[in-house]
């Protein structure tokens, strides 16, 4: 027994005389008089030196399917106790269904799993909401998680490019085994969308639909404010397009304006042409929908005006075709929410009013919303208010908080006041019952990609030569090719029993591409000169030697060739080339020496290695790099420069960027049989 009910009670809240220690929003069980058992919770714990008294919120009992409050008020002098397990199970309808996604467990209660109804959620929407670095995004993802295990459709915009470390198992904990979970990769489940596969090099190009853009839409998408006058030199233009239009067709008609404004016009609808973001061979949305795919909108490094862009143009196609049947159900989820949809007083950006009618009338159509923001306070409100479930971590910002109150419904000043105090990997969780519910998150199966870089530690055990600033100074601070598995991974996927695992490292260098208005990523071996396609072993297709220099002659021999469709006669290339048919003939033998060409009969083809690098788009590689403080038993020596290379390249491709950069290589010594 906890203690006893002293001084008025009524049928929402009473006051007990604390005999024994127990702590705020504990759940405890009183006797009615007239013979059933009551739930109630306690919201807040006085005391002074002669005693400790609790008040309590009556949560009420279920005499059959449904929670009701009780009629008359609990009497004084009733015995309190602490509620089991199974009464606050079966009182607050908590039982885990098997369309529940297994969220962590009732704060203080390990055996109470709380699951959230997927149906509910889909149809209904959902919030997180937190500060900065309170777990919004690792609460998202354990949800994310069990909706995988579902194969529901899932698209997520993700402006950090968190989400695509969900491919990776995390490493197990203890935590795992108390909460019963185990270590989990969803690996080709998670597939990668950026419209800068530059800077988000594991992601396939997003190209948005330019089939389907009206005049309107046209105007509404340029990346900048419009003045009236030239909103109204736009409409000039547009009103001769017909339902279609296009940037090119748009500037052409801009041109025969009479207006000075025009300029400043073409120059914005340029820049958008150019940003190569529409295509007619454009991203297939049953390719971003598909059953049992994760597909991550990866918008790091993206402007925030292209942002705004890709976020409404696309939302628009899905919404459409979801409303059309032309895919399947989905889950849409909108990370740094307060970007796309902001409250009205900070402004309307693009993606806001597609977004609304989404929240609206998506769970007519199966299209379920989570809005994920650390300032609900710059969030619209009637989104936040049309959200069902709110997964509320810990917020300390007045304004955040206000917004919370007003907009959640069951946040009382207790429960409002407890936000501020949350730790992190707690969660008040509204909307699965009648009043909020505190649960302790479980650990992700999946590794989490949001952590903050501890930039301390990256930098602490660095050793550096003052009197030296020779590169290799900070030798154990290298830019890495992010491995796949870490040397557990290899220790736990190795039947055999291992001796020693040695860590190594292979110089590369990495090039981004530009090849027929397309980017890519291209990985080179400086060991063995291999472009590499599979990261984990460092190997790939050969491509160093055969290849000689071209003189300017033969250059522009081969450059004519590239432009016939396959087979070719010298005869040919004579006809194009404006040179003496004795000199072409001499220069093409010269190409089939130096391997660009070779001979079949009569007729000349581009040889196998030339016909790789007209596609090397074929080779290209998506994993990303980044500085990190590895140890390391041994470096490969570079037997390759990469600046020539980099020469080499560039007759083939057109390359932006390139960087040295090193891949992870292990070496596993395992025990001898006996």
């Amino acid at each position: 027994m906890l203690g006893k009910i002293i001084g008025r009670s009524s049928t929402n809240e009473f006051v007990f005389l604390m005999e024994k220690s127990c702590n705020k929003f504990e759940y405890i069980q009183v006797e009615h008089r007239e013979g059933y058992p009551v739930l109630a919770q306690i919201v807040e714990i006085e005391k002074d030196r002669d005693r400790t008294i609790a008040k309590c919120s009556v949560v009420g009992h279920r005499p059959g399917s449904v929670l009701v409050n009780i009629r008359t008020p609990l009497e004084p002098d009733s015995d309190v106790i602490k509620a089991p397990d199974e009464f606050v199970e079966d009182t607050l309808g908590l039982k885990a269904e098997k369309n529940g996604a297994y969220m962590g467990v009732l704060e203080g209660r390990d055996k109470i799993k709380i699951s959230l109804d997927l149906n509910k959620l889909i149809t209904r929407h959902v919030a997180v909401l937190a500060r900065t670095g309170a777990g919004k995004s690792y609460a998202l993802s354990v949800l994310l998680e069990e909706i995988l295990e579902r194969n529901i459709p899932i698209v997520i915009f993700d402006p950090h490019g968190e989400y695509p470390s969900l491919k990776l198992p995390s490493k197990k904990s203890k935590k795992h085994e108390r909460f019963g979970v185990e270590p989990k990769g969803y690996g080709k489940k998670i597939v990668e969308f950026s419209p800068d596969v530059e800077k988000n090099p594991t992601a396939r190009p997003l190209k948005l639909n330019k089939e389907n853009l009206t005049g309107n839409e046209l105007m509404h998408m340029l990346p900048a404010k419009l003045s009236s006058s030239q909103i109204g030199l736009l409409f000039a233009a547009l009103k001769d397009m017909g339902k279609t239009a296009d940037f090119e067709e748009l500037m052409v008609n801009l041109q025969l304006e009479e207006n000075n404004l025009k300029w400043a016009l073409i120059s914005i609808i340029d820049y958008l042409r150019r940003l190569n973001l529409f295509s007619r061979d454009c991203t297939s949305l049953n390719d971003l929908v598909k059953p049992g795919r994760a597909s991550v909108i990866n918008l790091r490094g993206v402007p925030p005006e292209i942002q705004e862009v890709v976020a409404y143009k696309l939302i628009s196609d899905l919404f459409s075709a979801r409303k059309n049947s032309e895919i399947p159900p989905f889950f849409l989820v909108l990370e740094e929410a307060q970007n796309y949809v902001p409250e009205r007083s900070f402004g309307e950006v693009k993606s806001s009013k597609v977004i609304r009618q989404v929240i609206a009338e998506g769970r007519k159509f199966g299209l379920g919303v989570a809005v994920v923001t650390q300032r609900p306070a710059r969030i619209e409100k009637s989104v936040l208010s049309q959200c069902g479930t709110q997964i509320i971590l810990k917020v300390t910002n007045p304004g955040d908080l206000k917004t919370i109150s007003t907009s959640v419904e069951g946040i009382t000043s207790e429960t409002e006041k407890e936000i501020r105090n949350l730790h992190i990997g707690k969660a008040m969780v509204v909307g699965v019952v009648d009043s909020p519910l505190f649960v302790e998150i479980r650990p992700k199966k999946s590794k989490h990609g949001g952590e903050t870089v501890d930039i301390v530690s990256t930098f602490a055990s660095l050793e550096i030569n003052d009197e030296s600033e020779e590169e290799g100074s900070n030798a154990n601070l290298l830019n890495i090719v992010k491995p796949k598995h870490s040397i557990e991974d290899i220790e736990n996927m190795t039947e055999k029993e291992i001796k020693e695992i040695k860590q190594r490292l292979i110089p590369c260098v990495s090039f981004t591409c530009n090849q027929d208005n397309e980017k890519f990523n291209l990985l080179v071996n400086l060991v063995n000169g291999h472009l590499v396609k599979d990261t984990e072993k460092g190997s790939g297709t050969s491509f160093i030697g055969g290849l000689g220099e071209l003189s300017e002659s033969e250059s522009k021999i081969y450059a004519l060739a590239l432009k016939l469709d396959g087979e070719f006669a010298a005869a040919d290339v004579f006809g194009k080339s404006k040179m003496q048919f004795a000199e072409v003939y001499d220069l093409v033998k010269s190409l089939v020496k130096k391997d660009y060409f070779k001979k079949e009969g009569d007729k000349y083809l581009l040889s196998d290695k030339v016909n790789m690098f007209n596609n090397l788009k074929d080779y290209s590689v998506f994993e990303q790099t980044d500085f990190m403080k590895i140890d390391y038993d041994k470096m490969f020596d570079e037997k390759y420069d990469w600046k020539e290379i980099l020469t080499f390249f560039k007759k083939f491709v057109s390359i932006t960027s390139s960087k040295k950069c090193y891949l992870v290589d292990y070496e596993v010594h395992c025990v001898a049989k006996k």
